[in-house]
């Protein structure tokens, strides 16, 4: 009988000995940024929108990871963007503040037009691809609380194909509060 309590005494002591292994980790964190706004630069002067945007924000990272992936959604007045992935580094790992640096894949939808006769920064197409640099910072401000400040770089194609040499640029800042599930 002894020696069948010994090796359960031993379970039982490992199983409380290591309680955060137990425990799931909150590895992702879901952004509100209801305070935003945008610069949409066609190729002229003339073609240029400018907004206040709200966005939704994503990122799955595991513990002392220095990659994530994040994506985004935001939304404004004369246009929808999202980057359903990209990839971040966050150098200094799980910090209270967390800079971060991303690069990935964006998509625009136009759903106005400020001039509908003209083409404008908008273009006439209903779906535009481009690529997408953003910079920004994590301040955790309890044990799953977080404020978030990013800035984004996207690039998309003025035309029909994403590789056109007819570009515009789409610069855009966020502040948000964010929450770890």
């Amino acid at each position: 009988m002894f020696r069948s309590a010994l090796p359960l005494a031993c379970a039982g002591l490992a199983l409380v000995a290591t309680p955060a292994l137990a425990e799931p980790a909150n590895n992702l964190g879901i952004t509100v940024a209801p305070l935003g706004a945008y610069v949409l630069q066609g190729r002229t002067e003339a073609e240029r929108t400018v907004g206040y945007s709200a966005g939704l924000g994503w990122a799955y990272r595991k513990p002392e990871a220095v990659l994530e992936v994040g994506g985004h959604l935001a939304s404004s007045r004369h246009l929808t963007e999202v980057t359903p992935m990209s990839v971040r580094v966050v150098p200094l790992g799980d910090t209270r503040v967390r800079p971060f640096l991303g690069v990935g894949a964006s998509l625009l939808v136009p759903h106005s037009r400020p001039r509908p006769t003209a083409l404008d920064t908008l273009g006439s197409r209903v779906l535009q691809v481009g690529v997408e640099l953003s910079g920004g910072v994590g301040v955790e401000l309890g044990q799953n609380l977080f404020l978030s400040a990013e800035a984004r770089y996207q690039n998309f194609s003025a035309r029909g194909s994403p590789f056109s040499s007819e570009r515009q640029s789409l610069r855009s800042t966020f502040l948000g509060l964010g929450m770890r599930l």
